[in-house]
């Protein structure tokens, strides 16, 4: 399989494909985009087209294909951080096969995985690559933080951004995986947030009921707590890896409750809604707890609310200090700010 295997980035693959067409390959790409959002797969598809002989690259097939996709071609080359960093030692041995001709294939390819990881001695010596590189020699860079990379870098790289998934796109995905009754669909897209990764993975591991009951506990202590207490709370939320998918399950609770509230629905319908999965009973934490609020919630309230966890979602996509968010988005829906 080629390009094909790319759901949602028809702009972007057809840009590479051109490129393919026409033989004007950069020496560097930047493929940017949270974590889950196809990074890496696009690159090892596009290293496979680089050196495929087929006509409409990749074909998937060929022997230079199959060795890209198993990790052994001998002219594409894999850059991941060690702990937490990419480090100068890395790329030293690395450096000296990168000016070798190619011993296969038309190109040498080297992917950087977290290229936002790169040290600052490593982000150098893969620059003064860049600026003097070998005719042959094709950089792919992999990163959720494209700003943490020096501008220097940058520069050099020809920017692509994975773009989140439409509904529409995510639920074909998942119809293709595994059907799913609509509620839990619903939710699981939700969840996502438009990452086809975190919802494959979601999909796989069945932790979308945990996850919405880990949110109506957190909801629960956001509207009982004190206000020095959601100064703690805030600290607690930035330590989460799974923070987006929280704030995602807040979202979904929170356009229901302005839906019930504009359209005069009975608040009941907001826990029947989860109800085809159990996912909200009487003995989730935040059961009694999301029934109460929105009865007592004003609609200007909630309106303030969705639009401020809507701007958390996308400041948490950049660089941004996460306990300071956490903090102004808590006093928002406590109604303090």
């Amino acid at each position: 399989m080629g390009f094909e295997q790319i759901v949602g980035q028809n702009l972007l693959v057809r840009a590479l494909e051109r490129s393919l067409r026409s033989g004007e390959v950069s020496h560097a790409y930047l493929f940017a985009g949270p974590q889950g959002s196809g990074k890496k797969t696009l690159a090892f598809l596009f290293a496979q087209a680089l050196n495929c002989p087929g006509e409409n690259p990749p074909c998937g097939e060929c022997l230079s294909c199959r060795k890209t996709r198993s990790g052994n071609h001998p002219n594409v080359f894999y850059v991941k951080p060690q702990g937490s960093s990419i480090k100068i030692e890395q790329l030293r041995e690395l450096k000296e096969k990168l000016f070798y001709l190619p011993t296969e294939g038309f190109k040498k390819i080297c992917i950087i995985d977290d290229a936002d990881t790169l040290t600052l001695p490593a982000g150098n010596s893969i620059l003064k690559i860049l600026e003097e590189p070998p005719e042959d020699l094709v950089f792919l860079l992999l990163s959720s933080r494209p700003q943490a990379l020096l501008q220097t870098i940058l520069s050099r790289c020809i920017h692509f951004y994975l773009r989140p998934l439409a509904d529409q796109e995510m639920a074909a995905l998942l119809e293709s995986k595994k059907p799913l009754p609509p509620a839990e669909r619903e939710l699981l897209i939700s969840l996502a947030g438009g990452n086809p990764g975190r919802a494959l993975q979601m999909l796989t591991q069945g932790s979308r009921q945990e996850k919405l009951e880990e949110a109506c506990e957190l909801l629960r202590r956001m509207e009982c707590s004190s206000e020095a207490e959601l100064f703690s709370l805030a600290e607690e939320l930035t330590r989460r890896d799974d923070l987006q998918e929280i704030i995602a399950v807040f979202v979904l609770i929170f356009r229901q409750r302005l839906h019930c509230r504009i359209n005069g629905v009975p608040e009941d319908v907001l826990l029947e809604m989860f109800k085809p999965l159990n996912k909200i009973d009487s003995s989730c934490a935040g059961a009694s707890e999301a029934k109460t609020l929105t009865k007592k919630s004003s609609l200007l309230r909630l309106e303030k609310t969705c639009r401020a966890l809507l701007h958390l979602q996308n400041e948490l996509l950049g660089n941004v200090n996460r306990r300071l968010a956490l903090e102004v988005f808590l006093l928002t829906m406590r109604g303090v700010v």
